[in-house]
């Protein structure tokens, strides 16, 4: 199997297992007799396995090869799915979001940091839809084996069958993804890499892209039910968010070569602050909501695709590990901050909060280096 096609499902893969906890949650909860509250433990230890993955990617990657590594976490990925799906006790089932959290960071690094080296900048953004593509397939399939009379469990063994062959698949081709690690005479250590002002800038960037992005399309639905919306046109609203994402990556990969990734971002940028700003103010909500899904869409594959050319390839293999590490801990905390704002101020300080982020994106992104073409 040619290593882009495998790339393609590893991508879908690794967004099968993202929405379980939120998506069986009802069920989960009542067979554990826990309140609603402790899903925040298994989001918690999903988390921190991520981030930590994302910091140690660049070792691992080393040490192991990118192929080794994508084999080693999609079978980790695959074994807290399938531990899930047997329903261990509450203590274990947390570790094993842990592991799970570990697995899929390392997957997202490894397969950021390949397809950036080797794949055209427009393969980035189809891959990152692929993402999207799994991320909607795994809720389906839960809620598709609900309806037909099966537990909680079968959501979870359903998603560890399907990666499984994928770990295989890149085990079987471990030798062939392992041109991606710089030569052993160009490695330089995590810690000198984090020292690179554009490292720090870059993952800048990707904490405030992701706490950006999660922040608009979690908060949606009721900022729109605030300014009187009906919870399914609130529910509608974030839906064509979501798929304004995904559809703006498919079309965007078609034209990012011809316009350019370091214009396509700087084009973006002003018309995310843009339709934040309408959407604070209330104009064309549902349209400012797709403009700015469509705005956002290009910047993480396409700064990802950039990483080795705006860095060079031996910083690029820890720096691209902390991206993902910084993008998962924005998405961890801003729309937490988003969610303390709505209580403690008004539903309607979020808006504003999503339009400060535009502005802070663009300005990062306007000081971005340029790259070597």
């Amino acid at each position: 199997m040619p290593l882009l096609a495998l790339a393609y499902l590893a991508f879908i893969g690794l967004g099968l297992p993202d929405p379980l906890p939120g998506t069986l949650w009802p069920e989960v909860a009542p067979d554990y007799g826990l309140p609603n509250a402790a899903l925040g433990l298994v989001l918690a230890g999903l988390a921190v396995g991520y981030i930590a993955a994302g910091l140690l990617a660049g070792r691992l990657i080393q040490a192991l090869g990118i192929g080794g590594v994508l084999a080693a976490s999609l079978a980790a990925t695959a074994l807290a799915a399938g531990g899930q799906a047997l329903a261990p006790p509450w203590a274990v089932f947390v570790v094993l979001a842990l592991l799970a959290g570990l697995g899929g960071g390392a997957v997202d690094a490894a397969l950021n940091g390949y397809s950036a080296s080797h794949f055209a900048p427009r393969h980035l953004n189809w891959l990152h839809a692929c993402w999207g593509i799994g991320a909607t397939l795994g809720p389906a399939l839960a809620a598709g084996l609900l309806a037909a009379g099966a537990g909680w469990q079968a959501g979870y063994g359903a998603v560890a069958l399907l990666l499984a062959p994928l770990a295989l698949a890149c085990l079987l081709t471990r030798r062939r993804w392992d041109g991606g690690a710089p030569p052993a005479t160009t490695r330089v250590s995590a810690l000198s890499a984090l020292r690179v002002p554009a490292v720090r800038l870059q993952m800048g960037v990707f904490f405030v892209y992701t706490g950006l992005e999660a922040g608009a399309g979690q908060w949606a639905a009721t900022v729109l039910a605030a300014r009187g919306a009906s919870p399914a046109e609130g529910a509608a609203a974030a839906t064509l968010f979501w798929a304004g994402l995904a559809a703006a990556r498919i079309g965007l990969g078609f034209v990012v070569d011809r316009i350019g990734p370091d214009r396509l971002l700087r084009l973006a940028a002003p018309v995310a602050v843009l339709a934040a700003a309408a959407f604070a103010l209330g104009l064309a909500d549902r349209l400012a909501l797709v403009l700015l899904a469509a705005a956002l869409a290009p910047v993480y594959p396409t700064l990802m695709a950039r990483t080795p050319a705006r860095l060079g390839a031996p910083v690029a293999v820890h720096a691209i590990g902390f991206q993902v590490a910084a993008a998962m801990a924005g998405v961890a905390a801003l729309p937490g901050a988003m969610g303390l704002a709505a209580d403690l101020v008004a539903p309607a300080a979020v808006p504003w909060m999503v339009l400060a982020l535009a502005l802070l994106l663009a300005w990062l992104i306007g000081r971005l280096p340029p790259g070597r073409t």
